[in-house]
């Protein structure tokens, strides 16, 4: 990619990509993305990286506004590397991501559902709803920059108060940064993979209003660090007595993953709980959690009808996580197989099976690319998954094509490559796009959940 000399182009948005960026074409035809633009808004743009097929380009102006365009709540809004829709009203977000999904799935075949594309569906909470931020750490010994990256960067913006995340987190969070400084810690530096803290996590349950701190380490710390530490986790605990627990994390990989494989405590508890509905959850400090919890319910629910809806069903489900939608089947079907390969989950997948009185459900602990789909010798009725964001391996997927369960339940937060997967479990007419059910789990940023339903071919 070459840099090319500002450009100002006047331009007619059409509308927006995955990323929350408005798509436009200049007067040769090529597409060119204005982050912060909206369908329908006229704008001047500034080209400044040009490729062969497409540009990219800054908004200088918005000649002509849409009706529905807002002014952020928050200051970093452009800076940061979320809440890509926050110049959006919110009855505007959620079209937006309707539109997202239906293209996700136009670009990959044309596949229409039999009962269409449902509306999104909207969050109790549109701020102050996230449960869990993960924030990378810079600078060096004793002045840590602390907050999220630049968007496409690995350069940190500084944060002190984010708006969507619980008001506890904030809270922490300011304790965290006054503290931090003063224990040694140097922070990680991607370029010569020296340094120790990588990443603040902070967690915490909206039902329960329990917290939690994890610290992520490339190498656990010096004695004394961890001594400074000890005593920070300490004091803070003293201020907030609803933290459960202060934690660090060792990930000595060079990769992208915040979370490695080993845990230990520095204060109280590596673990909080959370409500989903009327069922309570433990979370493992590294274990997988929806970070929209009233929303997700919501999810958990209406996933767990279209999977049972006779109340007999014998379940498969992938990437069980530590059981959150689990327990939301196995309320309502006869048997449920949970599937998944974290330890740290599949520790908590029990616990939480017990916890809430659930009986029939057996654990399988294993990556799902790897788990043996004729194991268990009765037939499933339904397949259930739910996916990273990257989607299902292709050994996945041609299992469940072999197995022919009657219907699957794809629960999932890309909208590509849920349009991708189904369109590889649809070949050969082995199954038909039913319906897709869209959640907002995450206002003011352009991510989607969706519930997509396929019946196998043999129903009519």
């Amino acid at each position: 990619m070459r840099r090319v000399p500002a450009k100002q182009l006047h331009l007619v948005i059409e509308k927006i990509d995955s990323e929350g960026d408005g798509i436009a074409r200049n007067g040769e035809g090529k597409i060119v993305f204005i982050p912060g633009a909206l369908p329908g808004e006229t704008v001047l743009a500034d080209v400044t990286t040009e490729k062969k097929d497409y540009c990219t380009a800054r908004l200088v102006k918005v000649v002509e506004p849409h009706p529905e365009r807002v002014v952020p709540a928050c200051p970093l809004h452009g800076k940061c590397g979320g809440c890509q829709l926050q110049h959006a009203a919110y009855p505007l977000q959620l079209q937006l991501k309707l539109q997202m999904i239906t293209d996700a799935f136009s670009r990959t075949g044309r596949q229409v559902p039999l009962d269409g594309f449902e509306p999104v569906r909207p969050s109790p909470l549109t701020w102050g709803y996230r449960n869990k931020i993960s924030l990378p750490v810079g600078g060096k010994e004793g002045l840590l920059e602390i907050g999220y990256f630049r968007k496409k960067t690995h350069r940190i913006v500084p944060v002190d108060h984010c708006p969507v995340a619980m008001a506890g987190l904030n809270g922490l969070l300011a304790e965290i940064r006054r503290g931090l400084g003063l224990t040694g810690l140097v922070p990680y530096n991607e370029s010569t993979g020296r340094g120790t803290l990588r990443h603040v996590v902070l967690r915490g349950g909206e039902g329960t209003r329990e917290l939690l701190v994890v610290l992520v380490v490339r190498e656990f710390p010096a004695f004394q660090v961890v001594d400074r530490l000890t005593a920070l986790a300490r004091r803070i605990r003293k201020r907030y007595p609803s933290l459960a627990g202060f934690v660090l994390n060792l990930n000595p990989s060079a990769g992208n993953s915040i979370f490695g494989p080993i845990t230990r405590g520095l204060s109280g508890r590596t673990f909080f709980f959370e409500r989903f509905g009327d069922m309570t959850f433990k979370f493992e400090a590294t274990s997988f959690s929806q970070v929209n919890t009233s929303q997700a319910a919501r999810l958990y629910e209406a996933a767990a009808g279209e999977a049972c809806q006779a109340g007999t069903e014998n379940v498969l489900e992938l990437y069980a996580g530590v059981g959150t939608l689990t327990c939301f089947l196995a309320a309502r079907a006869s048997r449920v197989l949970a599937v998944e390969e974290w330890k740290p989950s599949v520790e908590c997948l029990r616990e939480n099976g017990v916890k809430n009185g659930l009986t029939n459900v057996k654990i399988v602990e294993t990556p799902a690319e790897r788990f043996d789909f004729q194991t268990d010798g009765i037939p499933f009725d339904t397949v259930i998954l739910d996916p990273p964001r990257s989607g299902c391996h292709p050994a996945v997927l041609e299992s469940l094509r072999r197995l022919g369960a009657p219907r699957l339940v794809y629960v999932s937060c890309n909208p590509s490559t849920l349009a991708r997967d189904v369109r590889l479990l649809c070949q050969n007419k082995a199954y038909r796009l039913r319906k897709v059910i869209p959640f907002d789990l995450f206002p003011q940023t352009s991510h989607v959940e969706s519930v997509a339903v396929l019946e196998g071919a043999i129903r009519s």
